[in-house]
């Protein structure tokens, strides 16, 4: 016996398809706007620069050395606190994140933001130190790679968190210059912090961000962020805690950050020059 065609089921089938996959987009939407992923990249022809100094007001407080717990041979016994870095003649202070919050649109950030562990005896990157992070403060774009080496003979384990102490990212690292690249998503806001498992001395604050508009001060103080599209922005320069308010596992637990934030107006083509003086409190 043959079955009649059943007049309307394919319409309505087709129907079915079409809310389905409608659905479907709407959620990637939804999810893509989750992760940072409606930041779009344009010609910036017209940018702007903002650019300036942080320096730090009143007596330099003197931050003790940091206990070492493992690796003694090759950390050694003690290790420099990173956690406030001021030059004494200027008092231009280091590691401060000056970055702007919510822009939409502008130039491409870096195809990757590198985390580096120990000393690189070959000298092909500088500044780096048996034992310890290069980078104490890493600023980063989400949805970007961050790739993360380790220069040391010993085990090293970086460990990131989310802004609620999730973990984002979590391997063992033994090899020497080895690199693993990863895209920290989860990592969304500033000062999440980072550490080595291993090694409690060793530990840092990332910024995982949405577009790649930030600037880390250097030795001297000094920011520039450039090919800024004009616009009114948020300005924000933070730097983190350095009072140690209590130990939790060996590790140092320091008070809350330094932040200063300001209303700024990028014309184009134009600079601003901005002055932030610490601590705030």
């Amino acid at each position: 016996m043959i079955a009649e065609p059943q007049l309307g089921s394919s319409k309505q089938e087709s129907s079915w398809y079409l809310a389905i996959a409608s659905g479907f987009l709407c959620l990637l939407g939804l999810v893509s706007s989750a992760l940072g992923e409606g930041y779009q990249v344009i010609d910036v022809s017209n940018g702007g620069t903002i650019k300036g100094v942080a320096i730090w007001k009143g007596k330099i407080p003197t931050i003790p050395p940091l206990a070492v717990k493992a690796d003694l041979d090759t950390c050694g016994e003690t290790s420099p606190s990173p956690v406030l870095k001021v030059d004494p003649k200027t008092k231009g202070l280091q590691n401060v994140l000056v970055y702007l919050e919510q822009v939409e649109s502008g130039k491409a950030p870096a195809e990757k933001y590198w985390l580096h562990m120990g000393k690189d005896e070959s000298d092909k990157e500088a500044d780096t130190q048996v034992c310890q992070f290069k980078e104490h403060i890493l600023p980063f774009v989400r949805t970007q790679q961050v790739a993360i080496i380790n220069f040391d003979p010993i085990l090293h384990n970086p460990h990131f968190f989310t802004d609620k102490h999730g973990s984002v990212f979590n391997v063992a690292m033994p090899t020497p210059n080895k690199e693993v690249d990863k895209t920290l998503l989860r990592a969304q806001g500033v000062g999440l912090a980072y550490q080595c498992d291993v090694h409690v001395h060793m530990s840092g604050y990332a910024a995982g961000l949405d577009h790649p508009y930030f600037a880390l001060t250097d030795a001297e103080g000094k920011f520039e962020i450039s090919g800024v599209p004009p616009g009114t922005y948020t300005l924000v320069a933070w730097h983190e805690g350095y009072k140690i308010e209590k130990m939790a596992s060996s590790r140092p637990v320091y008070d809350e950050p330094h932040i200063i934030q300001m209303t700024v107006d990028v014309k184009s083509k134009g600079t601003l020059e901005e002055h932030f003086e610490f601590p705030v409190r």
